[in-house]
This record gives C-alpha cells, structure tokens and sequence, in this order.
C-alpha cells in the first residue's frame, strides 16, 4: 500500500467534495488499514457519485463504500414566520404606563 489510510481518507473526503457530493450525512472511519465510507446521500445520482469518488481511489488502499438514499424533508420557506423571528423583540409591545389614575 502506498498511501497512509489518513492520507487517503483526507483525499476521499476531497474527491467527494470536488464531485459535488455532500459530506454532512457520510462518515469516513478507519478500522486499522481498512477505510469505510458510511451515511446517507439525497439520490441514487448522489450515491453514484460517491461511489465513483471512492473507486478512484481504491488502489490507494482497501476501502469499503456502505452509502444509503435517505431523503432529508425540507419544508417550504415560512415568509410569516420568518419575518416575525427576524423582527422579535421589536414586535413586542412597550411595557409603559401613562401615569393617569394615580391618586
């Protein structure tokens, strides 16, 4: 093997990067000379990706690829809620009193 697994594991982690391939879900590990590439993607595109990411890599040392298609829900942007979280506390009402009705 010519490459230290940690060497590889930082050029994996570049490939994927330079593929378009998010890191935020995929978790690389070392298990002595071994490297596994594990998580979730967003598409079977994604995932192909990685995979090919990985592959080119793979003469550089033993890696093994475990990645999943799990879609994260993302809901539509809230332009209410967003504008009062934005505007808080300067939506709250002033807390004086007028001082009438004082004997």
């Amino acid at each position: 093997m010519s490459a230290l697994p940690r060497d590889v594991k930082t050029a994996i982690q570049e490939s994927l990067q330079e593929s378009g391939v998010g890191l935020s879900r995929i978790v690389i590990e070392l298990h002595g000379q071994e490297i596994a590439v594990k998580g979730a993607v967003n598409s079977e595109e994604e995932k192909a990706k990685a995979e090919q990411a990985v592959a080119r890599l793979a003469r550089r040392a033993q890696i093994r690829c475990d990645l999943e298609v799990a879609l994260i829900y993302e809901a539509e942007e809230d332009i209410v809620y967003e504008a009062g979280i934005e505007s808080f506390p300067a939506s709250d009402p002033p807390s004086w009193a007028s001082g009438f009705g004082k004997a």
